[in-house]
């Protein structure tokens, strides 16, 4: 692994200098990926992203709940900065990390900013893990949370007319693969689709996993290959487009919110899915952030450009979302 005070021809946020120096030093004391028990790796990724999720923003209701589905009541977690009387747009949103670690604390203090700034209401889903539960568990237990919410959500104060679905990383994947279901089954009610530097095949022939994927930037190829093979119930399974969207026909999504970082190995799915979605007319935002590595919205503590994006975003999804007068 290379050391941070290499000659490095890239460009890295100032702010994002010490955080990338300690992910780096917590990778290189630590087994390799895939080689220790579930139950080490989610302990660990809780302690990470702990400092993530400190002096935690109020929201005006936070309430945690769960959606009886086929396999199990699925937990989620209701963030609602302006509850009103009135029916509320809502994103239904689904955490990252390589469909193994991840929980609702995951992203706590990003999804209590993100709902402040849109003033749409957010519903995080703790849907279950990789390994115990491979393809296409988790993925079933997304769409049922969404088909729930899309017949039962007026129940709990959502607008479910202007719904959006959205996740960061193998979450990213989840929403686009749930968008995918749903057309699949005639259903076109989404209103948009926020995808935070999704993995969306499991593909590492790309500029930027040869540019960025050796570790020096805290996350790398080795491990999301660790990551596809804990997810995948047998190997062809990573050309089916329910687990590979990319592979996916891709008309008649809703438009779609994409962000990725320009430091991240994954940064080359979202330039993919941005330019194959426009080739089919898929209305796209892109944004791309230079100088961040991959999990860089979860930071909104340390990063300044992550608390712009995460402000960038919310416009997006305010206008895509809320009616109207």
């Amino acid at each position: 692994m290379a050391d941070l005070s290499d000659s490095i021809a890239h460009y890295i946020d100032p702010d994002m200098r010490p955080v990338l120096a300690l992910m780096v030093q917590q990778a290189a004391q630590r087994p390799t990926l895939g080689t220790s028990s579930p139950a080490d790796m989610r302990r660990r990724f809780s302690a990470d992203v702990l400092s993530w999720n400190l002096e935690l923003p109020d929201v005006a209701r936070i309430e945690n709940l769960a959606v009886s589905t086929a396999s199990r009541a699925v937990p989620v977690r209701i963030y609602d900065a302006s509850p009103s009387s009135q029916p509320r747009p809502v994103l239904v949103f689904f955490h990252g990390g390589g469909w193994v670690v991840g929980d609702l604390d995951s992203n706590d203090r990003a999804l209590r900013l993100l709902a402040i700034h849109s003033g749409i209401a957010v519903v995080s889903v703790d849907y279950c893990l990789a390994p115990e539960h491979k393809f296409p568990a988790p993925l079933d237990e997304c769409v049922a949370v969404v088909r729930w919410l899309r017949e039962h959500g007026n129940l709990w104060g959502f607008d479910t007319a202007h719904m959006a679905v959205g996740g960061d990383s193998a979450g990213a994947n989840l929403a686009l693969a749930t968008a995918l279901d749903l057309r699949a089954a005639g259903d076109r009610g989404l209103a948009a689709m926020l995808l935070i530097y999704g993995v969306y095949a499991r593909d590492h022939d790309s500029e930027s996993h040869r540019l960025f994927g050796d570790g020096r930037f805290g996350f790398g190829t080795e491990a999301m290959d660790a990551l596809w093979s804990m997810y995948l119930a047998q190997p062809a399974d990573a050309e089916n487009p329910r687990a590979a969207p990319l592979r996916a026909e891709l008309t008649g999504l809703p438009p779609a919110i994409l962000v990725a970082g320009g430091l991240d190995p994954l940064r080359d799915d979202s330039r993919r899915l941005a330019a194959r979605l426009v080739t089919v007319g898929v209305s796209v935002e892109y944004r791309e952030y230079p100088g961040v590595v991959h999990g860089f919205m979860g930071m909104t503590r340390d990063l300044a450009v992550t608390r712009r994006a995460t402000a960038e975003v919310a416009d997006s999804l305010r206008r895509l979302l809320v009616p109207q007068p």
